[in-house]
């Protein structure tokens, strides 16, 4: 492999590594707000954990 090669081999691997890194952190939060809410009961409501988000119009 020549000095190139090697840099985007690098970079790719960096670059797959780190997507991969934020999808499962991502996913880990998900699963622990989707605990919270089936351990929560009928109390807390789904809107608590997850309000709606209104968009600005313009």
């Amino acid at each position: 492999m020549n000095k190139k090669q090697l840099i985007a081999l690098a970079t790719v691997t960096t670059l797959v590594a780190g997507a991969a890194t934020i999808y499962l952190l991502t996913k880990r939060k998900r699963a622990k707000r989707l605990a919270v809410i089936s351990n929560a009961g009928y109390e807390m409501a789904y809107d608590v954990h997850y309000p709606i988000r209104y968009k600005k119009r313009s």
